[in-house]
């Protein structure tokens, strides 16, 4: 069921509990079922396995109802007058305030508060608990403390800013960011993001875990609903693009000398589960052969012979295309060891290249360093990853150094991050390769001339998942996630490969071969051309 199927539905029938069916269209994060929520402004949630308790922040109540049918059991006034997250602990409700910092357990047979304690900051949004430790989520923390008296275990910092409540599922914490309207998976000892999850309306309020599936109270449209977390396929898709992309490569030669025996080789896009292709790929010139590299890659031969000087060749094509962005949600206990990931692709995509090197000392003692004893193949790429993301800096210094370089050098391009990323996957046995894209730069009708490179990684029960180092080089804990597992809807992937290709080398989207006679001054360039689709049909080609 897509989001906005859930949100029509919800609006014609705030009052009634919704009937229960499967979702149409199965992703994780769709709504199994979902009812009115019992009161205006919802903010914590728990459940006792029976029932669900939400608070209202602006009355002070606290509401139980039943899971099944979402029907009122009782109400009764909350323990403080701003009630935030609720936590369900042994038989006892327990109670935070957002002004105070005030926790609270509280009989929820009689209302009575048992004990109460202060929490270590007067914004108290959330709560969850998990093996007898109880998770407090402040304005810049999540603390652990024990349950008694709120003495401190540890603490880490939240995942982003907009960060309001908890819950646990067994694993992981899952923590609502309301302005940006997702759920985060978090290691709960040192808060890493392991994965993020679209909420399915605005402003996310409480959550609450039980049975497999996640239970959220939305603020805005004041709805709770079940979310189905583990379905096939393991991703969603939104914010769907039509445009019609346009990939334009030339060389001028200035002379005085003449180019001589000039291939072209383009990169043919094709379908992928975040791509479509709305009609086919459009050459200004037949290409004189197609083949597929050691990679698979699909690519277009152009042969164009001589270049005399004060000439240029050129060579266009352009496709309409449907773009999605693409969102996988990882749980690393769903992705088994290395001995999971089929022998081919094992064999295929951890094999050495010319610009990986991954039998350098320095790659041998740095992924040993990184991975030690780790079998879980997302902890050893995300090891990976935050190993990446934390010694390199962004800059376009020119050219593609090999990963020992760069990794000592601590700056480099996208392909760069790349390159290192997936030296450093293959080395620790991670089938590992890279993708390269035309990308829209702004607005809709755009123009690329820098295009983007970042990797995959293959992982059982997943497949290939992209992972983009470069995008995950941020500060926050969230937005470190956004680079694993997610692309958004800005590129037209042209390119899968492993490097040493014969028809593309180590590029991506194009790759030009030719010979001179003498000295040539050449100049040769390429760019992307976006242009938004009108709604119902196509532009004409140009």
């Amino acid at each position: 069921m897509t989001r906005d199927v859930t949100r029509t539905a919800v609006l014609t029938a705030l009052a009634l509990v919704a009937a229960r069916s499967a979702p149409l269209a199965a992703a994780p994060g769709d709504a199994k079922a979902s009812f009115a929520a019992p009161c205006k402004y919802p903010s914590g949630m728990a459940t006792d396995g029976r029932h669900l308790y939400i608070a209202d922040w602006r009355e002070a109540m606290i509401h139980q109802v039943g899971l099944e049918t979402g029907e009122p059991v009782r109400v009764w006034a909350a323990p403080t007058l701003k009630p935030s997250g609720l936590a369900w602990v042994a038989g006892r409700l327990y109670v935070c305030d957002d002004h105070t910092g005030g926790v609270f357990a509280v009989d929820p047979e009689t209302g009575v508060v048992e004990t109460m304690f202060q929490a270590p900051s007067s914004r108290a949004y959330g709560l969850a608990w998990a093996d007898n430790v109880l998770f407090i989520l402040t304005r810049n923390k999540v603390y652990r403390v024990l349950p008694d008296d709120g003495t401190i275990l540890g603490y880490f910092d939240v995942p982003a800013r907009g960060c309001r409540h908890l819950t646990h599922d067994g694993r992981h914490l899952w923590v609502t960011d309301r302005t940006k309207d997702e759920f985060y998976v978090v290691e709960p000892e040192k808060g890493q993001v392991v994965t993020i999850l679209a909420a399915p309306g605005p402003y996310p309020a409480g959550i609450a875990w039980l049975d497999g599936y996640l239970w959220n109270v939305d603020f805005q449209e004041r709805t709770v609903r079940q979310l189905t977390v583990v379905n096939e396929p393991m991703y969603r898709l939104s914010d769907t693009r039509r445009a019609r992309v346009e990939h334009l490569w030339s060389l001028a030669n200035y002379g005085p000398g003449e180019v001589t025996d000039l291939v072209i080789n383009l990169a043919v896009p094709g379908e992928l589960p975040n791509q479509k292709l709305l009609g086919p790929v459009d050459y200004s010139t037949p290409p004189s052969s197609t083949a597929r590299d050691r990679w698979d890659q699909p690519c277009a031969v152009f042969s164009f012979g001589g270049v005399p000087a004060g000439r240029k060749a050129t060579l266009t094509y352009s496709v309409p295309v449907e773009v999605s962005a693409i969102r996988y949600l990882i749980l690393p206990h769903r992705c088994g060891t290395l001995d999971d990931i089929p022998a081919d692709i094992r064999a295929r995509y951890t094999v050495d290249g010319s610009r990986y090197r991954i039998t350098s000392p320095y790659i041998q003692e740095t992924v040993a360093r990184i991975v030690g004893d780790e079998r879980n193949p997302y902890w050893i790429a995300r090891r990976i990853y935050d190993f990446v993301i934390d010694r390199l800096e962004y800059e376009m210094v020119g050219g593609w150094d090999v990963p020992e370089v760069v990794l000592q050098r601590g700056s480099g391009s996208c392909s760069e991050y790349t390159f290192s990323f997936v030296a450093l996957c293959r080395a620790a046995g991670l089938p590992a390769r890279y993708q390269g894209s035309l990308v829209v730069r702004g607005d809709d009708a755009s123009v690329d001339e820098a295009f983007h490179r970042w990797a995959q990684i293959y992982l059982p029960g997943y497949g290939w998942v992209p992972v983009d180092a470069n995008h995950g080089d941020a500060q926050a804990p969230a937005d470190q996630a956004r680079g694993f597992g997610q692309l958004s809807n800005r590129f037209l992937i042209t390119t899968h490969g492993g490097g040493d290709s014969e028809y593309l080398n180590w590029g991506y989207n194009a790759f030009a071969e030719y010979r001179t006679t003498g000295f040539c001054k050449i100049d040769e360039t390429h760019f992307g051309f976006w242009e938004p689709l009108p709604e119902g049909g196509t532009p004409p080609a140009e």
